[in-house]
């Protein structure tokens, strides 16, 4: 018995995942609903993004001479971006429990920010 994937994609059921599912499982934890808030939204925006081309760099290379260190330099960065995520989802626990959130953890997600600051999107107001 098959699946029915998206297009062509098929894959038969109890088959083992493809490559890239299995080398760089859903990222944990979620990222926490911006609601308003443009430094978060930034952030987890940016996030996304490195894991993502992270994962598809990662698979577009890991057959060419250098592909194993491309590999390890992936799953690296998804680790960093693990490690975000959960400053990110702090923030947000935080954010919940008091209108206002501590201001130092909110610095250490500006000072996140900075990663980024080459990005037409980030804010000046963010790095000071």
């Amino acid at each position: 018995m098959t699946s029915k994937g998206i297009g062509d994609t098929r894959r038969v059921l109890g088959q083992a995942k493809p490559w890239t599912e299995q080398t760089f499982p859903k990222p944990r934890p979620p990222l926490p609903d911006p609601r308003g808030d443009a430094l978060l939204e930034f952030v987890c925006a940016r996030v996304r993004e490195w894991e993502t081309q992270a994962a598809t760099e990662a698979a577009e290379y890991r057959n060419q001479p250098l592909g194993p260190a491309m590999v390890r330099y992936a799953l690296d960065i998804r680790r960093l971006c693990a490690a975000i995520r959960l400053i990110l989802a702090r923030y947000d626990e935080m954010r919940d429990a008091s209108p206002s959130a501590p201001p130092e953890i909110r610095r250490t997600i500006q000072e996140l920010s900075t990663a980024w600051r080459n990005h037409p999107d980030w804010r000046d107001e963010w790095g000071s």
